[in-house]
């Protein structure tokens, strides 16, 4: 009985050690993301797109938000996602950018060879018999003459294969078209750090001049505890964003004073 006490306070003076070893050595990453709370959007309907989308315009705003790792490392973070929504439903999206991307860690196709080969040989040999000075006796042998003829075919086959890609970007709406998301994930060739550009095109009524959306961020990855993996949220941040008709000056004061309002209530 003492002996099964001893091992179970062993056990859990380990677990402690283990615990305050990662808390020590493996830190989390500290991820903060910033983004302007104005913006203005320049209208960029065509004449073409204005008879499609009669009584309507199409506007399109450019928003870079900046990932800064402030601690841990930036490998832990596995996908950043930040979604770009309309409050009340009175914008409709009609295209976006970056759209969904793969890339590949091979900079080539794959070329691969199979090389078989194939040989045969003929014999032939003649028998016969000979005296041995063994008393009496008379020894059978069978000196034989081969005559073999050898022929060696050699086959060799090449296939081209496509290099495995992997999902970097991916990118769509969501809330019946009124919002799009876009899920930046880890690569050999791309940061997760530093600043990212996303260009969402909405409809908006022709008599459009401002609206106010929700910007939210996200960084996720895998937290490993001892033997177990289990997803972790990093960091998470949501702001509203306040966008104006580009050349709207009233527009554009009335956003800026909407802005002061909600730092200053808040």
């Amino acid at each position: 009985m003492f002996a099964c006490i001893l091992r179970h306070q062993l056990l859990s003076v380990g677990l402690l050690l283990l615990a305050s070893g990662r808390l020590a050595y493996a830190e989390d990453p500290t991820v903060a993301f910033d983004f302007a709370r104005t913006a203005e959007c320049r209208e960029i309907t065509s004449d073409e797109t204005a008879e499609l989308y009669a009584g309507e315009k199409i506007v399109e705003l450019k928003l870079r938000i900046s990932v800064h790792l402030l601690a841990g490392n930036i490998n832990d973070i596995e996908e950043i996602r930040i979604e770009v929504g309309d409050c009340d439903q009175g914008m409709r999206v009609h295209s976006f950018e970056p759209s969904t991307r793969l890339e590949s860690t091979v900079s080539e196709d794959i070329q691969w060879t199979k090389t078989v080969e194939t040989g045969k040989t003929l014999g032939a040999s003649l028998g016969g018999q000979a005296p041995v000075l063994l008393g009496d006796a008379v020894a059978y042998v069978t000196p034989s003459i081969n005559g073999g003829k050898t022929h060696r075919e050699v086959v060799t086959e090449t296939q081209k294969r496509v290099a495995p890609k992997h999902v970097v970007i991916a990118s769509g709406t969501f809330g019946q078209e009124h919002g799009v998301f876009f899920k930046l994930r880890r690569s050999p060739q791309t940061s997760l750090e530093g600043v990212h550009e996303l260009t969402v095109r909405f409809i908006v009524p022709e008599r459009w001049r401002g609206d106010s959306l929700r910007v939210c961020c996200q960084a996720t990855g895998q937290d490993k505890f001892l033997w177990i993996k289990q997803q972790a949220v990093w960091a998470n941040t949501c702001a509203p964003l306040t966008v104006y008709l580009a050349g709207d000056e009233g527009a554009r004061t009335a956003a800026k004073r909407h802005v002061r309002r909600s730092v200053s209530g808040s």
